[in-house]
This record gives C-alpha cells, sequence and structure tokens, in this order.
C-alpha cells in the first residue's frame, strides 16, 4: 500500500524564518519519519519567497554552512500546480518531476504562513492540510483583532491599546498621554502580527514606552500596549479533530510566574 505524501512546509519570509527550520526538522519531519507510516517531502521556502523540496532541506546541516544562498542558486525551485489537489513541480533536464501531496503540515511560524497564507493556498487547492484553519488563524495573529473577539464574547483580556504606525506617526504624545492615563505598569508593548515573543518588549515605567512602542512598529504596522498580569501561569493546549475535539495534556512552559518566555528561550527549547 502506497505511503500518504505529507508536505512539510517551513521557513518563509518570516522574522521567524529560522525557528521554522528547527521546528520543521526536529518536532515534525523526524518523528513522521520514524513513524514509518509516511512520505514526508521537506518544503522549505527561502527568505527570499522561492520554494524548494528535496531530502537535503531536511539536514540542519544544510542552513549551519554559513552559505544558504549560494547552495540555493544550485537548486530548483519548485512550483505549485492545482490540479486535483496540490502538486509540487520541478523542472529538470529530463523534464517536469512532479510529487503529488496528499496532506501539507506548516511548520512555519509568524507571517507568510502562521497568519493563514498559507492555509489560504491549501483551501484554494483543496488539499488536507494540519492546524487551523484560515479564519481561526487570522484572527489568533492579530493580537488586536483576536481581543475584539474575545471581547465580544466577554472573555476576560487585560486592558490595552492598539496602535497603527501612520496614526502614531501623526501624533506619538497623543498615545503617551492615553497610555499612561488608561493602563497601569508594568504594560508589554507587542508587534500585532508577529509571532514567538521577536519585538516585544516589557516596560516597567514610562521612561522606557516610547522605545518599546518604536521597536514595535519597527516590525509591524500595527502595535498592541497591553497591561502585564500579576501572577501569571502561562499554559499550552494542544487539541486536534474538527468537528469532534480531542484535548491534549496541559503543559505549563514557564518554570515560574516570574520567566518572560522570550525568543531565546523559545529557541533554546528548539
Amino acid at each position: 500500500m502506497k505511503k500518504p505524501t505529507i508536505a512539510v512546509v517551513f521557513g518563509s519570509r518570516s522574522t521567524e524564518h529560522d525557528i521554522s527550520i528547527l521546528t520543521a526538522i526536529a518536532a515534525v519531519i523526524k518523528p513522521l519519519e520514524l513513524s514509518q507510516k509516511y512520505h514526508v517531502v521537506p518544503v522549505y521556502i527561502a527568505k527570499d519567497g522561492q520554494w524548494y523540496a528535496g531530502d537535503k532541506f531536511k539536514d540542519v546541516a544544510f542552513y549551519q554552512s554559513g552559505n544558504v544562498p549560494e547552495l540555493l542558486e544550485k537548486e530548483t525551485p519548485v512550483s505549485l500546480a492545482f490540479h486535483k489537489g496540490l502538486t509540487l513541480v520541478r523542472s529538470t533536464r529530463l523534464g517536469r518531476k512532479e510529487i503529488p501531496v496528499d496532506v501539507v503540515f506548516p511548520a512555519t511560524h509568524g507571517t507568510h504562513g502562521e497568519d493563514g497564507e498559507l492555509m489560504a493556498i491549501c483551501e484554494m487547492a483543496n488539499v488536507a492540510y494540519v492546524g487551523c484553519n484560515v479564519e481561526s488563524s487570522v484572527i489568533a495573529m492579530d493580537k488586536v483583532l483576536a481581543k475584539q473577539v474575545v471581547s465580544a464574547q466577554s472573555i476576560a483580556t487585560p486592558k490595552y491599546c492598539a496602535i497603527t504606525n501612520h496614526a502614531y506617526e501623526a501624533a506619538p504624545e497623543k498615545f503617551h498621554k492615553q497610555i499612561n492615563g488608561e493602563l497601569t505598569y508594568p504594560l508589554f508593548v507587542k508587534p500585532a502580527h508577529l509571532g514567538s515573543s521577536i519585538g516585544i518588549t516589557r516596560v516597567a515605567s514610562s521612561q522606557d514606552l516610547a522605545n518599546a512602542i518604536e521597536v514595535a512598529l519597527h516590525y509591524d504596522t500595527k502595535a498592541v500596549v497591553e497591561e502585564g498580569v500579576e501572577n501569571l501561569v502561562e499554559v499550552t493546549l494542544p487539541i486536534i479533530g474538527n468537528d469532534e475535539l480531542t484535548p491534549a495534556i496541559l503543559e505549563e512552559p514557564l518554570s515560574s510566574s516570574e520567566d518572560f518566555f522570550d525568543f531565546d528561550k523559545e529557541a533554546h527549547r528548539q
């Protein structure tokens, strides 16, 4: 019996490009291959947006070489064909090589992947994929939109202020006054659309507020400033299923309530 083909997609034009590579290789590709139930195809999206596929892209040494751009110049990118699902197509001297995909496993982080863009491609191609659908990905990735949605359902969320790049450039003092008048320190200032903790700053006093906002808006066109939560307990609860949902074991990734789970800690856990 033919094994199902799973395309594990990672990389992409995101500030979290590198952490996505580690996630894909260590947490997705290796376990899938160890199960011996699937034909696993690594699909690497380079920082310029080109797609590549092949076994060499599941070797972490390829990315640790220090000359990935030069190595990619010797590779032929793949294109996507929407024909009875999703097919990876590579042109060779002998013609076209086609790899029909049964399931897409997104291992991208942040923008151009985790934010619903990759899921939308899968929906258009009518191919099965792992993870959240387009709508939930869009909502979850936009921290301001997520707060508006949960607030509409009377779910408690820390007090916050949303800032757009254009509005802040026009009147920064207006936002400083609003934040200092309505929110209580410590605050967290975050890019609205990024994942992990890139561009996030913990602000203990008003003197550091302006710099934190500028950092967040360097990475995004929208930022969110929200109150910190005292005695915080962070948990992660993976859920699988569509119509019938099955929760996994509840995970507490932080060692204490005082920790800030920053990008360095996440990279170390990978």
